[in-house]
């Protein structure tokens, strides 16, 4: 593979991921209770936990800031972004799988905190790979 084709995937990988991330923390930032819903969150526990919104909207916030860093910054520093991306994403999908173990949410939070783990390890590991 040429340097510009490296190049482009890398650019292609940072923009979906950059992208994603943005947008989720978008729809969370101004619907946290549908969002955590959509996620598997106990509908009786959205509805009445009043520190429910605030908390998702920190996380949104921190989704936001991750996503547009990948999106704007250059290839040295969006890989270490990419590292703390892989650590916040990790930290994430163990709070999902010990709600999951507590029964506070649905087995489809764990699958896809574990898809989007998966993806983000493999995007990391891609990347590092790019000289």
């Amino acid at each position: 593979m040429s340097t510009a084709d490296r190049d482009r995937v890398w650019w292609d990988q940072r923009r979906s991921i950059g992208a994603l991330s943005v947008w989720l923390g978008a729809v969370a930032l101004f619907a946290p209770r549908a969002m955590t819903r959509l996620l598997g969150v106990r509908a009786d526990a959205t509805q009445d936990d009043a520190a429910l919104p605030l908390l998702v909207r920190l996380i949104a916030a921190r989704n936001i800031a991750m996503g547009a860093a990948l999106l704007v910054s250059p290839p040295p520093q969006a890989r270490r972004t990419s590292e703390v991306t892989l650590l916040l994403t990790g930290l994430d999908a163990a709070a999902v799988l010990v709600s999951r173990r507590t029964g506070d949410v649905a087995g489809r939070s764990a699958l896809l905190s574990l898809l989007v783990l998966a993806t983000t390890l493999v995007g990391v590991v891609q990347w590092h790979r790019q000289p």
